[in-house]
């Protein structure tokens, strides 16, 4: 991976990082934390005897008709309540307007008789912004002569975006006044009547808490209204108990949510507060994380996948990534289970699937900008279909070779010794790059490959190393290209310096060794031979403007090319001679 990719992918990593812990720290992403929580830390626990429920059941419902009931019938159950000694008596109803007056009177003489009794109140909520302790415009409290001889507390509940309850909010600023849930009232109620410190609850800056559910509906002892006013109940199972009367049956209100611990059944409000207030008497709160906590692990993770990612292979960075996701869950568990501490690990998760996806994506484009380079690279020596096939696998790279058919084809410059020694270097340069510029092209169209410059000499070779069907005919092909556009150079180097330069070529066709050969550091892709060395022996005897082809072209083109029979050239270190043929023009 270059400079640029790497400075860019770490760029976007650590953008991805804040936006991940604004989105953290502000709660845009919950819905994972919220599976982790509701599947893996929330479990059952054992419901408390001394809370008891008094339901407002279908069977009171039946007996005493639609609600609203009568309030005598409320004020009835106070009273039996009263007399059963109870810790606290909680009813989760809202008497704010004035009814029938005997009625009235009724309640409020009931209430008047014990000091444990905690009615509900209702909060309209003011939008505050997010992570400050949330305000109320107003409060709605009992009529005011039950308002005066009783305790409230509202029945607000705030359940998170997707329905499910799992904080409990426990407290609201009215004003210059904290007012409470009725849950918290009720407990500190018990507390007061029981003698004990209540267990200072751990709130967060929006006043909540999130709930350690002990029960799943219908886990706490549950009676009927109708069982209690009508004395079916034995006094002796609510000494000292906290009773909390609410709707348990639909249609009669009260709220009734999804908890972690049970999504398909809704849990009624009175086994909400029932839970509750079982947590403050036990103390078991769980906290959230500090937010210096959750983004120190968050950062921590981007940095070891910064570290660690680039440098793996694609299955590995799929491994290292659900790693560190598996271990920031099994983090999550153990601080929730040994410290009571609920860490967010959802977004940071999240987050590693886009570091990992960052990576193979500027993988991607690091292989895909390599092999450009390579393209840029080796195509200025080879033709563009041979380093497609280089790159795409079709040739194996290794020191070595092999041995195959090939057409060598060796050209040079006739002329040029004499426009050298009668010209300054820079436009002798000048002149035989434009030369071998038009060898290089005429060998690629044609399917060749360079092997090298010599000077002002070429070597290129045809059928290595991809496979190539007239190898030979190409190599006559790219002769010929050269000798034809040479044509308006000579005559431009002709008329300006008053030297002749026209190619001479040879080419020749046979076995070869042809490979990478060198040393493990350095290597070049060339073929070695006697059918190179003839090759460069045909060059030699060319003449100015001539192709020279061996006997063994001669017969795999000659259905395509016009020829004059040279003869036999001897030639060094051969015993016997080659037969040659002179390319006078290619069909």
């Amino acid at each position: 991976m270059n400079k640029a990719y790497k400075k860019l992918r770490v760029t976007i990593i650590l953008a991805l990082l804040l936006i991940f812990g604004l989105s953290q720290y502000f709660g845009v992403i919950v819905g994972p934390d919220n599976l982790i929580y509701d599947n893996l830390l929330s479990s059952p626990g054992e419901p408390s005897d001394n809370i008891i429920i008094i339901g407002m059941d279908e069977r009171s419902i039946n007996e005493i008709g639609s609600w609203p009931w009568p309030r005598f019938y409320v004020a009835d159950a106070i009273e039996k309540l009263a007399e059963y000694d109870v810790a606290a008596i909680s009813a989760s109803i809202l008497y704010d307007a004035y009814s029938n007056e005997d009625y009235d009177n009724a309640l409020v003489k009931a209430a008047a008789l014990t000091e444990r009794l905690v009615l509900g109140g209702m909060a309209y909520i003011s939008d505050e912004g997010y992570n400050v302790e949330i305000g109320i415009e107003d409060y709605i409290s009992p009529f005011d002569e039950l308002d005066r001889v009783v305790t409230t507390g509202f029945l607000n509940a705030e359940n998170d975006g997707d329905g499910v309850m799992r904080r409990a909010l426990t407290s609201l600023r009215y004003g210059d006044t904290l007012v409470h849930s009725l849950a918290y009232e009720t407990y500190l109620k018990a507390c007061e009547v029981k003698g004990i410190t209540p267990n200072e609850v751990p709130v967060d800056n929006v006043g909540t808490f999130p709930i350690n559910y002990t029960s799943r509906p219908g886990g706490y002892k549950v009676y009927s209204f109708w069982a209690l006013i009508n004395d079916e109940l034995e006094p002796a199972i609510f000494k000292d108990a906290i009773v909390l009367i609410g709707p348990y049956a639909q249609g009669i209100g009260g709220g009734n949510y999804p908890t972690p611990l049970e999504k398909a059944t809704l849990t009624y409000g009175v086994e909400i507060n029932a839970n509750i207030i079982q947590n403050m008497f036990e103390g078991d709160f769980k906290e959230s994380a500090p937010q210096w906590l959750n983004f120190g692990i968050m950062a921590a993770s981007v940095l070891i996948m910064l570290l660690l990612l680039h440098r793996l292979k694609p299955l590995w960075s799929v491994a290292l990534t659900l790693g560190l996701a598996a271990i920031l869950i099994i983090t999550a568990l153990i601080a929730y289970s040994q410290f009571g501490i609920i860490i967010k690990c959802g977004d940071t998760i999240i987050l590693l699937l886009f570091c990992w996806l960052t990576n193979m994506i500027f993988g991607i484009l690091t292989a895909q900008n390599e092999k450009q380079h390579i393209q840029g690279l080796f195509g200025r020596f080879v033709a563009p279909e041979v380093v497609n096939e280089i790159i795409s696998g079709g040739v194996d790279i290794q020191l070595g070779g092999s041995e195959k058919e090939i057409t060598v084809l060796f050209v040079d410059i006739r002329g040029f010794t004499a426009f050298s020694e009668a010209n300054p270097p820079e436009k002798v340069v000048k002149m035989v790059n434009r030369y071998l510029d038009l060898t290089s092209r005429s060998i690629q169209s044609n399917g060749g490959t360079i092997d090298k410059f010599i000077g002002d000499a070429t070597m290129a070779m045809f059928n290595a190393p991809n496979e190539l069907a007239e190898h030979a005919l190409c190599a006559v092909k790219a002769a010929w290209a050269m000798k034809v556009g040479s044509q308006s150079l000579r005559e431009e180097i002709l008329q300006q310096y008053e030297v002749d330069l026209q190619f001479g070529v040879g080419i020749n066709t046979g076995n070869a060794v042809v490979g990478n050969m060198g040393s493990d550091f350095r290597m070049d892709y060339t073929a070695i031979g006697d059918t190179v060395n003839t090759a460069a022996r045909l060059e030699s005897n060319a003449q100015k403007g001539q192709i020279i082809i061996s006997e063994a072209t001669y017969k795999l083109v000659k259905d395509h090319v016009e020829v004059t029979d040279l003869g036999i050239l001897m030639v060094k270190n051969k015993k016997t001679g080659i037969q040659i043929y002179s390319v006078d023009d290619v069909l």
